[in-house]
C-alpha cells in the first residue's frame, strides 16, 4: 500500500465529490422552478429540498436565486406601467374637469 505522501492527487476522490463535481443528483432547472413556486408535491420535493438546504448544492443554490431574481425582475415593470398608467389617466382626468 502507499503511503499518503506517494499518492496521485488526481486520484484522490469521494464519492460525494464525483456527485457534486459532475452534479448527478441536481435536478433540472425547470424542477427546481417548480419547487420554489410550490408546484411540487410529496417525495420529489422532499429530495430538492434536501438538496438545495441539506446538501447545499452551489450550482442548484445558485439557480435557484437566479430564477427567484428573474421573478422579481419581471414583477416590478408590471407595478412601474400600472404606476405610469394611473398618473397617466390621472392627470387626464383632471384636465377633463378644468376645461
Amino acid at each position: 500500500m502507499a503511503s499518503p505522501d506517494e499518492v496521485d492527487p488526481h486520484l484522490v476522490f469521494t464519492v460525494a465529490s464525483v456527485w457534486r463535481e459532475e452534479r448527478i443528483s441536481c435536478p433540472h432547472p425547470d424542477l427546481l422552478r417548480s419547487f420554489t413556486s410550490g408546484g411540487m408535491a410529496g417525495g420529489a420535493a422532499e429530495f430538492v429540498a434536501f438538496h438545495l438546504r441539506e446538501s447545499q448544492c452551489p450550482y442548484c443554490n445558485a439557480v435557484v436565486e437566479a430564477q427567484r431574481a428573474e421573478e422579481d425582475r419581471a414583477k416590478q415593470p408590471v407595478l412601474e406601467d400600472l404606476r405610469d398608467r394611473l398618473l397617466r389617466s390621472t392627470a387626464t382626468e383632471l384636465r377633463r374637469k378644468r376645461v
